[in-house]
C-alpha cells in the first residue's frame, strides 16, 4: 500500500485529531498515513499508526522524502511557536517531496493575519509549492492575499466533516428535523438549560479563561447548569492543562466535569442534552452541528469565524468583554442548531476536497475526474 505523510494538529489525542484521521482512512482506505505528531507515542498508540516526531524538522523532513505523498490536513498557518509542523518545516517538507517527485497537498488549511513579511514570503513558497491547496475559509484567504500569496483560492472546509457524514446521514445524533406536530418555538421552550463548554483552546488569549468564567458565573447564578468538556484523552488534561480546573475555580458554583469526546460524532447524548455548546474551536462546533445543538462559537481562530457564519451559529469575539460573552452564550439557548442542509454543504465540501486529492494522488487517472463538482474560488492579490 502507498504511504502518504498526514500532518497537521496531531499530538494529545482528541476529537478533532480522531476525526481528521477518520476522515483521510474513509476517504482513501488504499493509502497508509504516516502521522506527523508532537506526541508520537501517544498518537501511534491512540490509532495505531506510524508516527513521526512533528518536533523534529529533519525526521519531518525525511518522512515526507520516504512517503509516496504528503499532506497537510486542517492545518493553520501562522498560529504560534507551538503549532507543529512549523511554517518553516512545512515548506521543507513541501519541498523535500517535490525534489522526490511526490504529490504534494494543503487540504482544509487556514491562515491568520498580521504576518510578519518573513512568514508573507515563507507561505508564498508553502502555497506555490503544493500541488492542491484548499483552504478551509474565505478569511485566510484575504489573510493570504495580503500576504502577496497568489489566487485564486480554492475554498472548502474541514476534513473532518467527512468523519461525521454517516451519523448525520442516519440521523442517529441529529436533533433535526422536528418530529411531527413539534414546532420550533415548542422545542426551544422544551430545551434544557445547561451550557456545555468545550475547552479546544488552542489560539484563544489567556485572558479568556478569567472572562468566560465571569460570564459562566452570572448565568450559573441564574439557574443554568454549567458542564465542562475537556477536549484531551483525559479530564483536566490534554492541549490546555489545568484549564478545566480554573474555569470551574472562577465559576465558583458546582459544576459538571464531562469525559472528553472520542470523536465528533460519538458522545452526541450529552451534547443533545445540552441547551447551547461554548465552542473554542471549530472542532467543537462541528461536534454540536452533528448533534443538532445550538452552539456560540468563540473566534479564537479565522476557521471558527467562518464556520459559525455558515451555520449561522451565534459568534462572540475572543477580546469581548464578560457581559458580552455572557450575552452571547445567552442568545445561543434561545437558538436554533445548525440547519441540515447547512451541515450537508459541509460535509459535501469536505467530499470534494477529498475527490480533488485522489485525482492528485491517481496522477489524473481516476474515473472521478468527470465528477468534479468544484469548490467555490476567490481571488488572490491583484498584480
Amino acid at each position: 500500500m502507498p504511504s502518504a505523510l498526514l500532518a497537521g494538529h496531531f499530538g494529545p489525542t482528541d476529537a478533532g485529531e480522531t476525526a481528521t484521521l477518520g476522515a483521510f482512512r474513509r476517504a482513501l482506505p488504499e493509502w497508509t498515513p504516516v502521522l506527523a505528531s508532537s506526541d508520537p507515542a501517544a498518537t501511534r498508540a491512540a490509532h495505531g499508526c506510524r508516527t513521526v516526531d512533528a518536533r523534529r524538522p529533519l525526521a519531518v523532513v525525511r518522512a515526507a522524502a520516504r512517503a509516496d505523498a504528503s499532506v497537510l490536513a486542517g492545518w493553520s498557518i501562522g498560529e504560534g511557536a507551538d503549532a507543529r509542523p512549523g511554517l518553516r518545516t512545512a515548506v521543507a517538507l513541501v519541498a523535500a517531496a517535490k525534489l522526490r517527485g511526490r504529490p504534494t497537498a494543503l487540504l482544509g488549511i487556514s491562515a491568520r493575519g498580521g504576518r510578519s513579511a518573513f512568514e508573507g514570503r515563507l507561505s508564498r513558497r508553502l502555497l506555490g509549492g503544493a500541488d492542491l491547496v484548499v483552504l478551509r475559509d474565505e478569511l485566510s484567504a484575504r489573510h493570504l492575499a495580503a500576504a502577496g500569496v497568489e489566487g485564486p483560492f480554492r475554498i472548502g472546509t474541514d476534513p473532518a466533516w467527512l468523519d461525521v457524514q454517516d451519523r448525520h446521514a442516519d440521523g442517529s445524533v441529529c436533533n433535526y428535523p422536528l418530529p411531527a406536530g413539534v414546532d420550533a418555538d415548542a422545542r426551544r421552550q422544551a430545551r434544557p438549560r445547561r451550557v456545555v463548554v468545550a475547552i479546544e483552546a488552542r489560539g484563544c488569549p489567556d485572558e479568556l479563561m478569567a472572562r468566560l468564567g465571569e460570564a459562566l458565573a452570572g448565568l450559573a447564578a441564574g439557574g443554568v447548569e454549567i458542564a465542562l468538556r475537556p477536549w484531551g484523552t483525559t479530564a483536566g488534561e490534554g492541549r490546555d492543562p489545568g484549564l478545566v480546573a480554573e474555569l470551574a475555580g472562577r465559576i465558583g458554583r458546582p459544576v459538571q466535569v464531562l469525559e472528553p469526546l472520542p470523536d465528533l460524532g460519538a458522545g452526541s447524548d450529552s451534547m443533545a442534552a445540552a441547551g447551547a455548546v461554548v465552542a473554542l474551536g471549530s472542532h467543537a462546533l462541528i461536534a454540536a452541528a452533528a448533534a443538532g445543538v445550538p452552539a456560540v462559537a468563540v473566534a479564537c481562530e479565522p476557521a471558527i469565524a467562518d464556520l459559525a457564519r455558515r451555520l449561522d451559529q451565534p459568534l462572540v469575539d475572543a477580546d469581548a468583554s464578560a457581559i458580552a460573552v455572557r450575552a452571547a452564550i445567552a442568545a445561543a439557548l434561545d437558538h436554533e442548531p445548525a440547519l441540515p442542509n447547512a451541515v450537508e454543504g459541509q460535509i459535501a465540501a469536505a467530499e470534494e476536497g477529498f475527490r480533488l486529492l485522489r485525482v492528485l494522488l491517481s496522477e489524473g487517472q481516476s474515473d472521478e475526474v468527470t465528477e468534479l463538482s468544484g469548490l467555490p474560488l476567490r481571488r488572490g492579490p491583484k498584480r
